[in-house]
């Protein structure tokens, strides 16, 4: 016997009509979701402009001032919360206070020079979003802006206290830092000069 299920006064149900109908035949329905929407990505970090290396850019952080140095390319800033360790993005200088190595060629004579770039002073600073922020001795990654508007990291290797280091990535100076390092050689300046290092150090 056929039975029809009834809805009030309504028409038949018919999903349930066909079920006892057909006792053989499985009646399903199906429900399709919208797809699911990727979350929204965080903006990404504007890049560094770097038409102009005697300007900081306008998002610079700071100023801060310098608490000390503390060898050629790595400096302690006072920031409102707690002292930072900052290291120069994109550049190396040779060893001078590393418990694990001895004293490199032209260590001392990068670190007098930074400190007196920047005894006394304050700076401007400024991470990068193709570098990570912080190093693997937890040291915070930097450009530096002197009080004068210079780029300290460009200053140190163009007069040859420093040599262009690319660590992991390109970096948005890479190419200023390496055209500095060039003219330093050409120049004979600094670590590059037969009378100290010829850009030997280790």
């Amino acid at each position: 016997m056929l039975v029809v299920a009834w809805i009030g006064l309504g028409r038949p149900n018919t999903v349930d009509a066909l079920t006892a109908a057909l006792p053989w035949q499985q009646v399903t329905t199906t429900t399709t979701a919208p797809p699911a929407q990727a979350p929204a990505s965080a903006p990404a970090a504007a890049p560094v402009d770097t038409t102009d290396l005697t300007t900081p850019p306008a998002d610079v952080e700071g100023p801060f001032r310098v608490v000390r140095v503390v060898d050629g390319d790595t400096l302690i800033v006072a920031k409102p919360d707690r002292e930072t360790r900052v290291r120069l993005i994109g550049i190396d200088t040779p060893e001078s206070v590393a418990p694990d190595r001895p004293v490199e060629c032209f260590g001392p004579e990068a670190s007098a020079r930074t400190t007196e770039l920047l005894a006394g002073q304050t700076v401007t600073l400024r991470g990068d979003p193709t570098q990570d922020g912080v190093d693997q001795y937890g040291r915070e990654l930097d450009y530096v802006w002197l009080p004068d508007g210079r780029l300290l990291n460009h200053v140190l290797v163009a007069e040859g206290y420093a040599v262009e280091h690319t660590y992991a990535a390109p970096y948005a100076y890479q190419q200023h830092l390496r055209a500095a390092q060039q003219q330093a050689q050409d120049a004979g300046a600094g670590l590059w000069s037969a009378t100290t290092c010829g850009g030997v150090t280790g």
